[in-house]
């Protein structure tokens, strides 16, 4: 009965796909973002008196919620208490709240509650149960605020239950009913404590979802949170997922902060992230006069009016039912339906291939094409390979700046070869979490130096044999020092034939619809390898950054460099 319940109230958030985070408050003020107060280390007496400026007569919910309406989200998540501790409600626990503190004297959250209902859009709330900077006894295990309060006088129950559980209370008895508590940096709290936190957030509003984030416990919560901006490979997580992610580079409004995604780019990363089975939830920093910024707005405007179009492809859909990334886009699926979504820059210029579908495709149409005429196609199958695949027929134009969308009817339940294939256009790509992961002393190659140097193994299927490029695809974060990652070289083995090289940051992608800021997506070029005939083979690679998946938890931002996969780029035929 519990696994039923928690399906049932999991279905709006798995259907509505897209949701709009808002982090505002005090910070908004100094418009330096949200972490201000600890990285400036401001003094909580000056610190509070930024709640005599904060004034934002701009503030507009009905605005704010038709934003996000028109923008295809269909739930918000705000900041009802961050790291600084302000409270953005109005809080009988603590005065320090925007009501009792601000000449603004108004509760916004209230207003969004009452215009969110009214626009069938879901209310929920980020609360920072762990740290808060203003109160003398929060207790985090590594961001405190240690330059007006001593740690060793702290007394983290005087501030769990004389604040943060009080503040829950009020947040899910005086607002009506919540979508979502989402929880923030849980870092040294027990798991005792967070099974509380849990507890205390069901027995108030039993259908109110809880994210992984209220502890670092393995399996809290109903989903998981992903680190800040980080999308995973597909199929990469068991559970169903979330992705905050900045259209900048701040969380809380900044000023200095003006490199903004495209809305392309945003569309990419949506897409790519729903055909993995997990939610975008794209933040925008409002301003200290309670304004979202203009570069957001026109930003969701246009993902609005692509939504508003290939909806059908995106709202309800299940992910793509392949083990591995397209190199031309992402699928998403419905009964009866696939959906290829074609990013702009890879629109081919005669056929759309596909390998491994078995069903029989009844229809092909471009779903944004009023009248849903229908594309030509063939199938075709190799026994002896055990090789299906399709070329459609598509226009030598894009019918989309951005994203088009082709529509598949097809006969049955969706059936493909799950096995890990060569692509239409000779690459393979092999993820690090598919491999299996064994101490390197298994392969029989000897440790030099390190520890941490594993083997992984793949097995995949290759259609037309070459001569393939070798390419590491890890992604490294801003200020990272790569030599220290890549201290020894990789060895690769496949087909009898092996390299060892030096991975290099050779290639560098600016703008990547699996990577992005404080990470970049680096290619390093290992040498080339001879496949001489169709068939399966094994790809052995021994480094010093193979780690096994995660189980619990993943600290995104842990890892400086982190491996990701392995590509074969196919150079020339045999």
């Amino acid at each position: 009965m519990e696994v039923m319940n928690c399906k049932h109230k999991m279905k709006w958030w798995k259907d509505a796909k897209f949701g709009m985070f808002i982090h505002w408050g005090l910070y908004a003020v100094l418009k330096k973002g949200e972490w201000v107060m600890y990285s400036s280390k401001i003094p909580v007496h000056k610190y509070e008196k930024l709640a005599r400026k904060f004034n934002p007569i701009k503030f507009d919910a009905k605005q704010w919620v038709r934003i996000a309406k028109n923008a295809g989200m269909k739930y918000i998540v705000i900041t009802a208490k961050h790291h600084e501790g302000f409270a953005m409600f109005q809080s009988k626990t603590s005065p320090y709240n925007i009501v009792d503190a601000t000449p603004f004297n108004s509760d916004p959250l209230k207003e969004l509650a009452e215009e969110c209902q009214k626009e069938g859009i879901k209310l929920c709330f980020y609360y920072s149960h762990v740290i808060d900077w203003h109160h003398p006894d929060s207790l985090h295990d590594r961001a405190n605020n240690t330059w007006d309060y001593e740690l060793d006088k702290k007394d983290f129950y005087k501030y769990w239950n004389g604040l943060a559980k009080p503040q829950i209370k009020e947040l899910l008895t005086e607002y009506g009913p919540i979508g979502l508590m989402w929880f923030d940096t849980a870092g040294g709290l027990s798991k005792e404590d967070s099974e509380e936190m849990v507890q205390l957030v069901r027995s108030l509003q039993p259908d109110c979802l809880i994210n992984s984030r209220v502890s670092h416990c393995p399996g809290m919560g109903d989903y998981q949170s992903k680190g800040d901006n980080e999308i995973p490979m597909l199929g990469q997580d068991a559970r169903e997922f979330e992705t905050p992610m900045t259209m900048n580079q701040s969380w809380g409004y900044s000023d200095k902060d003006q490199v903004w995604k495209t809305t392309a780019s945003l569309l990419r990363k949506l897409v790519n992230i729903v055909s993995k089975g997990g939610n975008l939830l794209l933040n925008v920093g409002p301003t200290p006069d309670g304004e979202i910024p203009g570069q957001s707005v026109e930003r969701l405007a246009e993902i609005g009016e692509w939504l508003d179009i290939n909806g059908e492809a995106f709202y309800g859909t299940s992910p793509c039912p392949y083990p591995y990334e397209l190199e031309w886009g992402s699928i998403t699926m419905k009964s009866g339906y696939l959906y290829l979504h074609v990013y702009s820059e890879y629109w081919p210029q005669a056929n759309l291939q596909l390998y491994g579908l078995r069903n029989k495709i009844l229809k092909a149409y471009i779903l944004s094409d009023p009248n849903k005429a229908s594309l030509e196609f063939i199938q075709t199958y190799d026994s002896e390979t055990n090789h299906y695949s399709l070329s459609i027929e598509v226009p030598n134009i894009a019918p989309d700046k951005n994203i088009a969308v082709i529509a598949l009817k097809i006969d049955g339940e969706i059936d493909v070869d799950e096995s890990l294939t060569q692509q239409p256009s000779g690459s393979i790509r092999l993820a690090a979490f598919q491999s299996e992961i064994q101490p390197v002393e298994a392969s029989g190659e000897k440790s030099e130096g390190s520890e941490r140097r594993k083997t992984a193994l793949w097995h995949f299927k290759v259609v037309n044999p070459g001569t393939f490029e070798v390419v590491i695809v890890n992604f490294k974060k801003s200020g990272a020092i790569w030599e220290e990652a890549y201290q020894n070289p990789v060895v690769i083995s496949l087909a009898g034939k092996k390299i060892v090289g030096k991975a290099r940051e050779d290639v560098i992608l600016e703008d990547s619809p699996n990577c992005q800021y404080p990470y970049r997506e680096v290619h390093s070029n290992i040498g080339e390898l001879t496949i001489n005939r169709p068939g399966v083979y094994a790809l052995e690679l021994i480094s010093d950054m193979i780690s096994p998946k995660p189980k619990g938890t993943e600290i995104w931002q842990a890892e400086a460099v982190k491996f990701r996969n392995i590509k074969l780029m196919r150079k020339k035929d045999i």
